[in-house]
């Protein structure tokens, strides 16, 4: 018996949609090159299943429909290789033999709305995301916070501008969002602009569907918090880290050197000329530290006349020449107060910064250095005893 002849398949290849040619049975005999790219894979050899989690309801739009008959949509939701779900709907003609031509387009969350004059003049940053996390939409207020015109977000992915620290966290929600164990999500994260300025935010983020359920996009409001972290982390006397932010960065550093160091005679300053005076000399020095410091080098206050330097990445060799340096500079500044001239020296408690061990612990060995230090009558420098 000779097999009945096959009717032939339509050419998807010059087609500007995403579009694959079904087999009657749901395999994808034929795709388009922008079905690959709306799914993240080769359609071809799948079936209607891996593409749509709900076949039957396209199934069921054209059942009993006859050859050339179009569905013009037909609402899905469907789902990329990585598994990240999209809104679609579906031109649905049947084809001779009873396989289907689906043209799928992906939901466009930059539908007009009566809320437009809102999102474009909200004075905080306001963006919305394809199901994908890519921007499709954003205001002048997000444009100005993270340094970069709309033709360029719109050109990117929001982990991509997301501190790489801050990703995973970010993912991890977005996929509790997604299978709905919660649905939105407040946080305080990091994006980075084009010179590498970190702004820090708090994100509000929502997932959208649609009336048939499918994803619509993400809406985000974004306030720039960086001033309000500058200021709850510092000192405000002399603007160097208070001790909470500077035992996050020391649990944060896999390696380098810790100095501590406390002024002598600073007492004599405060019981002579008053903690105005006081202030004065703490905040001159505190400025003439940070000057000697590398970029990187992180310097705080940890309460009255005590402060602490981080230096990542030093050898102590290296940090020994350092925390010696300080104590020529810190014993080289003068100060005039109510006529006469005054200055301090310090002791300084050198320690090595040791991945996995708790900054509490490092600060106790570098306070007993110093300690060591002002033992033998100050402005000296001692290291940790091994």
């Amino acid at each position: 018996m000779i097999p009945a002849p096959q009717p032939p398949l339509p050419s998807l290849a010059l087609l500007p949609e995403a579009a694959v040619v079904l087999a009657p049975g749901g395999l994808v005999l034929a795709s388009s090159p922008l079905a690959a790219e709306l799914f993240r894979t080769v359609p071809v050899g799948c079936t209607l299943g891996d593409l749509v989690p709900d076949p039957a309801r396209l199934w069921a739009a054209v059942e009993g429909l006859p050859t050339g008959a179009h569905v013009p949509a037909v609402p899905l939701e469907g789902v990329r290789a990585d598994g990240v779900p999209l809104g679609l709907d579906a031109s649905v003609r049947v084809l001779e033999g009873g396989g289907l031509l689906c043209v799928f387009r992906e939901l466009d969350p930059r539908v007009t709305t009566s809320l437009d004059a809102a999102f474009d003049h909200m004075p905080i940053g306001m963006a919305l995301f394809n199901a994908d996390g890519a921007f499709v939409r954003v205001n002048p207020a997000m444009c100005a916070m993270l340094g970069r015109d709309a033709e360029e977000l719109l050109r990117t992915r929001d982990p991509e501008l997301t501190h790489p620290d801050d990703r995973d966290g970010d993912i991890n929600a977005a996929w509790r969002i997604l299978r709905g164990e919660m649905h939105s999500r407040q946080a305080e994260k990091r994006y980075l602009r084009p010179d590498g300025e970190v702004v820090w935010v708090l994100a509000n983020v929502t997932f959208v569907r649609d009336a048939h359920g499918r994803p619509l996009c993400w809406v985000g409001q974004f306030q720039d918090i960086t001033e309000l972290r500058r200021l709850a982390s510092r000192d405000p006397l002399t603007d160097a880290l208070n001790r909470r932010a500077f035992e996050l960065e020391l649990g944060r550093c896999p390696a380098g050197a810790l100095l501590l160091l406390d002024l002598d005679g600073f007492k004599d300053v405060n019981d002579i000329h008053g903690h105005e005076a006081g202030d004065d000399l703490l905040r001159g020095l505190a400025g003439a530290i940070t000057r000697r410091l590398r970029r990187d080098d992180v310097l705080a206050r940890l309460g009255g006349d005590e402060f602490a330097v981080l230096l990542p990445g030093c050898p102590m060799d290296e940090a020994a020449r350092v925390a010696f340096d300080l104590t020529v500079l810190i014993a080289e500044q003068r100060f005039v107060f109510d006529g006469s001239e005054r200055g301090v020296t310090a002791s300084i408690g050198l320690s090595p910064v040791v991945a996995g061990v708790a900054p509490a612990t490092m600060l106790a060995a570098a306070d007993r250095a110093m300690y060591d230090a002002k033992a033998v009558g100050g402005g000296r420098v001692r290291t940790v005893r091994a």
